[in-house]
Order: C-alpha cells, then structure tokens, then sequence
C-alpha cells in the first residue's frame, strides 16, 4: 500500500507526464500539481526517472486490477451475446475513461513495451470474449481490438480536446451498429 503523500505525488506525476511528456515535465511542476514541495518528490522518490517509473509501475498494476474486476464481473455470467456486448463495451468504454492518461502515456511515450503490451492484452480480451460469446464465426481477437481502439480513440479525442461529443451517445451508437452484425 502506497502512503498517502507518495499517491497524490504519483497521481501528479502521471496528470504532467501525460500532459506534457516524459522531457517537457519537471519536478517543480509535479510537486504543484500534488500540493507537495520538490522536496518531498526527491525524499518520497529521489529522481524524475524513477519516479516516472513507479507511475507507470502502479499505474499498470492499477489497469490490471480494473481488467479483473471487469472479468469476474462478467466470465460466464450472461448467457445473451447481444447483452453481453452492451454491458461489455459500457465496462470497457469507462475503463479507458479513466485510464486515458495512462494510457496517453504509454503511447506517447513508452514505445519500447506499447507493441508487446497492447498485443497480449487484445489476446486476453479476445479468449474472454470467445468464452462469453459461443459463436464460430466471430473473430473474438479482432471483436476485442476493434472494440478497444474505437473506445480509446473516442476517450484520447476527448481527453486532448479535440471533441466535444458526449461521449455515452457515441459508445451507444457504436454498440447499436456492432450488435446490428449479430
């Protein structure tokens, strides 16, 4: 468990690495975000690179958590595809709201681990979409990438300003047209 003090820094750090990159953040930017001096950054932390480090670190912990509770709120426990899916995509569209900043930072900056990443996670959502929807003919891999690149999108266009769009009637429209192909 992460002390109070070092998860609003940690919580600052991801906000401004997002923000403005790994290069552009500073320190002193940092600790005005967390409330915090740059002092307490260096004592909790002791540099910028490890504290990057331990942002993504908890960060990632913190998206495999979200991924757990969405499976074991899900796994075999809705036997309509079609309801299936709603629900599915409702999860996975606030998943990515409120990972965008970590996952802004991953594409823009972590280049060296995004490829790998992204590769086994869109395999692991593909067998649990395959369990869930006992259909032959869907491409549960490619359901589950199609799925989360269009809800990434639509959050990273929100999250960088560039819509306005609401975003609930975007994800219903896009579950309407998915669920037209069943």
């Amino acid at each position: 468990m992460v002390d109070k003090t070092k998860q609003k820094i940690l919580d600052a750090a991801l906000k401004v690495f997002a923000s403005d990159g790994y290069k552009s953040a500073t320190t002193r930017g940092i600790a005005k975000e967390s409330g915090f001096t740059e002092i307490t950054l260096f004592r909790k932390f002791g540099t910028k690179k490890k504290l990057y480090e331990e942002a993504m670190l908890t960060n990632h912990a913190k998206l495999q958590e979200n991924v757990i509770s969405i499976i074991s709120d899900l796994d075999q426990k809705i036997d309509d595809p079609k309801k299936f899916l709603e629900i599915y995509i409702e999860k996975m569209a606030a998943f990515f709201k409120d990972n965008i900043e970590f996952f802004n930072l991953m594409v823009t900056e972590d280049n060296i681990h995004i490829d790998n990443d992204m590769g086994e996670f869109s395999i692991f959502m593909g067998k649990f979409i395959e369990r869930n929807i006992k259909n032959s003919e869907i491409e549960a891999e490619t359901l589950a990438i199609t799925i989360n690149t269009y809800l990434y999108m639509l959050n990273l266009g929100i999250y960088r300003g560039f819509s306005s769009i609401r975003i609930d009637d975007r994800v219903k429209h896009f579950t309407d047209n998915l669920l037209m192909c069943f």
